[in-house]
């Protein structure tokens, strides 16, 4: 075993470190551990899919956050100004893919 297999500790003794440089179990349920997991898998269900920003959540805790964020609420006053507009743009867009 060389130096690399271990951190540094503050208190002087020295952790075992995987391959990769991340910590054992104790890391492993971490929510950003979680979070890596989850984004290394790729595409996602839609089921938390914002259509008027085209934004993908990971989850519902997320969806509820987009959806009082200050960018989110700007797309729905953009909406609200015309929402014919937005609407026949999807329109257009789901029928020029239906016929291709």
């Amino acid at each position: 075993r060389g130096h690399r297999d271990r951190a540094p500790d503050p208190k002087g003794s020295s952790a075992r470190v995987g391959p990769r440089g991340r910590m054992g179990k104790d890391g492993f349920l971490t929510p950003k551990a979680i979070a890596n997991r989850i984004k290394a898998k790729g595409l996602q269900k839609l089921r938390w899919y914002c259509q008027m920003c085209q934004k993908q959540c990971r989850d519902e805790n997320g969806f509820k956050c987009h959806l009082t964020s200050e960018s989110h609420q700007r797309q729905m006053q953009v909406f609200g100004e015309n929402p014919e507009r937005i609407i026949q743009g999807y329109s257009n867009a789901f029928e020029q893919a239906f016929l291709d």
